[in-house]
């Protein structure tokens, strides 16, 4: 067995400040040695739902990660009815030239999956809210075409789904998914497995590229509601084939930023990267802060290749 290796929390709430109450679940991009995350944000406790609402904020790292820049604000905050309750758990995907950051949108009924594009992390670009009639969340596109098409990976509960589009106009239109429920099932690509995942699994990190296949970092739940995480490889052409799998959690709660925080016992990848050989995992821990553990790629794909679906 093998596990990630925990480095430590590397943001924090900042009292008085833009995410006062917590800092946590953090997508990010590593382009020409920075490294560019957006975080959740919010200045209240869970608890009182009335002024809970999740903002998204960005700052840039170096790959030591060293804080080098924090927004210290909102840069995509609630401006639409399906988002009055908050912008959550942002993933970032580098994709044809652009950036695009995945998010989720809450209006305190129903959460569904959005879509904002930036050129440089100055200026975002809402393009639209995919709207059907299940609870979707944990989304994000492969970083390039498959077979010519915007492969998106979402997890509407208790599984994780694969669904191919032509173009995000597509994606993003409501008679595109009219009929899902008849689709659901054969768009199924990942259900859970073992005791770990009972109640539910979810993609974490948008997929990464490797020689032997994409690299799909997930969270699970178990029926106590511990979050832990863990990887699968997906085939390179097909990825809707999933062909290997770990059996066991990589990263569970076991610090005490990690047990004890907004929500207990959650680790929440949601970003990663290789950097000279090893997988940067960035995460949120017990929805509080943002945290980091890594792991040597080949150990974690020698690993991987023992266990094929």
């Amino acid at each position: 067995m093998i596990k990630f290796i925990k480095t430590g929390v590397i943001m924090e709430p900042l009292k008085d400040q833009f995410g006062s109450f917590a800092r946590f679940n953090p997508g990010v991009q590593l382009k020409d040695g920075i490294v560019h995350m957006l975080y959740r944000a919010t200045n209240a406790d869970i608890k009182d739902s009335a002024n809970y609402i999740s903002y998204i904020g960005y700052a840039r790292l170096d790959t030591e990660t060293n804080i080098l820049y924090d927004s210290n604000e909102k840069v995509i905050y609630p401006t639409l009815p399906q988002e009055a309750k908050g912008c959550e758990d942002p993933r970032i995907v580098e994709f044809e030239g652009s950036f695009y950051i995945f998010y989720t949108a809450y209006d305190g009924i129903k959460a569904r999956v959005a879509i904002a594009r930036t050129e440089d992390f100055k200026e975002y670009k809402k393009l639209g809210i995919i709207d059907h009639n299940y609870w979707d969340k944990d989304a994000f596109i492969f970083p390039e075409r498959i077979n010519g098409k915007i492969a998106y990976l979402h997890r509407i509960d208790p599984s994780i789904q694969l669904d191919y589009f032509e173009s995000f106009d597509e994606l993003l239109s409501i008679n595109t998914w009219s009929d899902y429920c008849n689709r659901i099932s054969t768009s199924t690509i990942m259900k859970s497995e073992y005791f770990w995942e009972n109640k539910k699994i979810g993609g974490s990190v948008p997929p990464i590229k490797t020689a032997k296949g994409w690299l799909l970092l997930y969270h699970a739940v178990d029926d106590s509601f511990v979050y832990r995480g863990s990887v699968a490889l997906l085939d390179l052409k097909n990825p809707s084939r999933v062909i290997a799998r770990i059996p066991y959690p990589l990263l569970e709660p076991k610090e005490e930023y990690e047990l004890n925080g907004d929500v207990n016992n959650v680790v929440f990848p949601e970003g990663a990267y290789i950097f000279k050989g090893e997988l940067f995992v960035y995460y949120g821990a017990a929805d509080k802060y943002i945290a980091l553990a890594k792991i040597g790629i080949d150990e974690l794909l020698d690993e991987l290749v023992k266990y094929p679906v």
